[in-house]
């Protein structure tokens, strides 16, 4: 019964573990487009003014998802990542291929902002 007990104990520690470091600092990866990606400084781009543009093999640091919003009226944005980079941070279309070391990242591997 003990023996049970530790086996069922360590797997829950070990899952725990690993959600946590998933969850915490994103995914670290690099930039697949072999366009420029432009960063803006919110994830609605409207009105704004690009703080960066990416190039390919940029290392970037994947932080969350924002789903992209439509009012009633139909205007809106599309989703988009929130990065981190070397010299600053902000969102980039979630269009943009971006490669990790466990593959292309999408929205599911990342939590939502």
């Amino acid at each position: 019964m003990n023996r049970t007990r530790s086996v069922v104990v360590s797997v829950v520690a070990t899952g725990l573990a690993t959600a946590l470091l998933t969850g915490c600092g994103g995914i670290d990866g690099k930039i697949g487009d072999y366009d420029k990606v432009t960063v803006w400084p919110n994830a609605d781009p409207r009105g704004q003014q690009p703080v960066a543009e990416l190039t390919t093999l940029t290392p970037v640091t994947v932080e969350c998802y924002t789903p992209g919003e439509v009012n009633a009226t139909g205007y809106g944005y599309g989703a988009t990542y929130k990065i981190s980079y070397d010299g600053g941070s902000g969102y980039i279309d979630e269009s943009t291929s971006i490669m990790s070391d466990g593959g292309e990242v999408s929205p599911s591997r990342v939590p939502k902002c």
